[in-house]
């Protein structure tokens, strides 16, 4: 009798105990997330180089893109063309195009060089710079105030551009001829080149064009 009893009371305190554990009160609280940073960038894009009034077939042109920061997007060309002389052109078109989904601003654009390795502080009088731009999107459009078939210097087309805001798909495509002019030549404006001026024999111009941009809400 005394086993039994003591066998009831052992099954009592386990279901007491049991009981005790399934009515405790349990509560869960969570954050899950996943934040995913944007992009940025400029690229180069649609290049097209290209030699003409070479009436002799002997200028030679060799041009490249690069993507030097390893991003996919090409940031740099380069060419070498020689055996240039009067009359001849060199002529690029180029897009300018905004990747990035989070915009940007164009901060700088510079342009330096140097002929047979002395700096230049402006352009030689005898290379004569032709600009026309070719298409652009409504965004630029809107904030430069150029349209397709406009021919601004090279000058007003790079004050027009810094300041502007870019956002994604973005561009601006423009094509540029440099035309190696002496005296009594026409240039692209229609004016004659004056007396004096003429295509140095043996010489080597070069050149950087550098385009600077920076998050567009960025303290600068």
């Amino acid at each position: 009798m005394r086993k039994i009893v003591g066998i009831f009371a052992v099954l009592i305190i386990a279901l007491m105990v049991a009981g005790f554990a399934v009515a405790y009160w349990t509560d869960k609280l969570t954050i899950t997330g996943t934040v995913n940073t944007g992009t940025f960038g400029w690229e180069w894009t649609d290049v097209l180089m290209c030699v003409s009034e070479d009436t002799k077939g002997i200028v030679t042109l060799d041009f490249d893109t690069a993507d030097t920061n390893n991003d996919g997007h090409d940031d740099s060309i380069s060419f070498t063309a020689t055996d240039v002389y009067p009359c001849t052109d060199i002529g690029i078109w180029v897009t300018l195009h905004f990747w990035g989904s989070v915009p940007g601003k164009i901060t700088a654009i510079s342009v330096t060089g140097t002929l047979n390795d002395e700096p230049l502080t402006a352009v030689p009088d005898w290379v004569d710079i032709y600009c026309e731009i070719v298409d652009l999107s409504c965004n630029i459009a809107s904030q430069t105030g150029y349209s397709a078939g406009d021919k601004p210097s090279i000058d007003e087309l790079i004050s027009k551009l810094i300041g502007t805001q870019w956002h994604q798909s973005d561009y601006i495509t423009v094509k540029i001829f440099a035309h190696w002019v002496e005296e009594g030549m026409l240039r692209y404006d229609g004016s004659t080149v004056p007396d004096g001026v003429e295509v140095p024999q043996g010489a080597t111009l070069e050149f950087t064009v550098t385009v600077e941009g920076i998050q567009y809400n960025a303290i600068s």
